[in-house]
């Protein structure tokens, strides 16, 4: 019964990546009028490359025995190397938000707006607004005040500076990729961190998305932290890690709802075992281990509601709040994603109780004219909206970023490199996307592992269905632009990682049988 499931699992799976790199190679992003000269030059560069493969024997072999000899170089020394690349990344991290720091607008300045303009516990302040009507970014913002009073400790409105917020999104970031290698060495091993690191550092190290300060790339240390606790516990069978991990996924479900999906995967991989192999089972342990993790989990949440409630910072409205189904409600027209028309008609609403019922006669209303037939070509469209952008949609939420002009030419080039409106962000885009495209190259190949009913089984499949939940959440509520992935990307780069690994052993054993 397991092994059958579970291939049910990997077919979905399997048919899921394939229709998202479909989706992929019809990206706007592909399009050849949007590469410059300079990337056209390393393109022929690479086709050149390639074609070594055809010329004479005695040129192939010599070019092969020099990158042979550059692998194994990079192999015997890959602990340096990777520290060195990344100590450079750093470096280089602190010199471009140097230069392109600037504002960024939507969600991101209103929360800086909430912070840095701070007028306590007025109803009518920024925060007490904004909050009030999202309040599902109620801890982001008490966390960004408090590393903000950090920053003024230090010196006079250092942590009101938005050099000093998106600088401190990087550390945030880097820290993300640190714990991704952390957890993909515990969970399988040295080789499969490696790869889990470098797919994840290469395309979002020196991204756009260092200027995005707010709960997707904040997401990226907070989940990858999780996991890290959670092989912690499988490792060293450490029952009251689970403390620690109750508390860790209660804060990502209040930064970021939608994280909760790998609970969700997890508990019913849990219990796929736990149905298949009662006799292997602990129930005692189980209970509690489930009891701890209880505990913690809703704790944490009960007390973070308390702590809203006592609070003298700012004045929350609850019949302010979008409720859930507004989220749905977005979903479900235009591109899948926000919907200025809709925000307009919740906010108008004075009550919570009339702002649910508006909705979900909304909900009803456009999947009734949709139909099976319609609703479902929507889905379809609405998926390529949430997937087929390696950029991860920067630009598309916003307006172009407004800055003081400079007659500096690093800054200028750095500016059209990164800043929406500029010219060459369209290599930066394709870069991204590229990498995109080897990830889920990476999550096809993991499809092809065969079931040995072992532990490894149990955590890929975990992590695939993790993947296929993050896909059905975003169909289902408000998605439309693949920013929305950025909270998923620790289990898409672990998972695409083993993918990669399997199919190099495979190579390797036909060469060496």
């Amino acid at each position: 019964m397991k092994k059958k499931i579970f291939s049910i699992l990997n077919c979905l799976f399997l048919l899921s990546i394939l229709y998202t790199f479909y989706g992929t190679l019809r990206s706007s992003l592909l399009d050849i009028s949007n590469i410059n000269d300079k990337v056209w030059a390393f393109l022929l560069i690479l086709f050149f490359i390639i074609c070594i493969a055809f010329v004479p024997t005695n040129t192939r072999s010599y070019i092969q025995k020099k990158l042979k000899q550059f692998f194994a170089f990079f192999k015997k020394n890959i602990a340096i190397i990777t520290m060195l690349l990344f100590a450079v990344g750093v470096t280089l991290q602190v010199i471009i938000l140097y230069y392109i720091h600037v504002p960024i607008g939507w969600d991101v300045d209103g929360i800086h707006a909430s912070v840095t303009e701070l007028v306590k516990n007025s109803p009518d302040s920024i925060a007490s607004i904004y909050l009030s009507k999202n309040p599902n970014n109620n801890l982001f913002f008490f966390l960004m005040y408090f590393i903000t009073q950090i920053g003024n400790f230090f010196h006079q409105s250092l942590g009101n500076s938005w050099m000093f917020w998106q600088l401190t999104n990087t550390i945030f970031m880097d820290i993300g990729f640190i714990f991704i290698f952390l957890t993909a060495k515990n969970l399988f091993n040295k080789k499969i961190a490696y790869l889990s690191f470098y797919l994840a550092f290469i395309p979002l190290a020196l991204s756009p998305w260092m200027m995005v300060v707010y709960t997707d790339t904040i997401m990226l240390p907070v989940i990858s932290i999780t996991l890290w606790i959670y092989s912690l516990a499988k490792k060293k069978h450490n029952h009251y890690l689970m403390i620690v991990l109750g508390i860790l996924i209660a804060i990502s479900y209040l930064l970021k709802p939608s994280s909760i999906v790998f609970l969700i995967a997890y508990s019913m991989i849990a219990l796929l075992n736990l149905l298949t192999n009662p006799k292997k089972i602990n129930l005692k342990k189980v209970l509690l281990i489930t009891v701890l993790f209880c505990l913690s989990f809703a704790g944490t949440i009960k007390l973070f509601h308390l702590f809203e409630d006592q609070q003298k910072l700012i004045v929350i409205d609850p019949n302010q709040a979008k409720p859930w189904q507004h989220f749905v409600m977005m979903g479900l027209t235009g591109s899948g994603g926000f919907s200025e028309e809709d925000t307009r008609a919740t906010i108008s609403i004075p009550t919570k109780e009339g702002k649910v019922n508006y909705a979900n006669e909304k909900i009803a209303e456009r999947i009734k004219n949709y139909g099976f037939t319609g609703y479902t070509k929507f889905l379809m469209k609405k998926h390529f909206n949430n997937t087929d952008r390696g950029d991860f949609g920067w630009g598309r939420d916003g307006g172009p970023q407004i800055y003081l002009q400079s007659n500096d030419p690093i800054q200028i080039f750095l500016r059209d490199t990164y800043y929406q409106q500029g010219e060459k962000v369209k290599t930066v885009r394709l870069f991204m996307h590229l990498m995109w495209m080897i990830t889920l190259v990476g999550l096809l190949f993991v499809t092809r592992k065969q079931f040995n009913n072992d532990p490894n089984d149990t955590l890929l499949a975990i992590l695939k269905l993790t993947i296929l939940g993050a896909f059905l959440y975003l169909l289902l509520f408000e998605g439309g632009r693949s920013r929305y992935l950025i909270q998923y990307l620790p289990f898409i780069y672990m998972l695409s990682a083993n993918g990669f690994y399997l199919q190099f052993t495979a190579i390797k054993k036909i060469k060496n049988p």
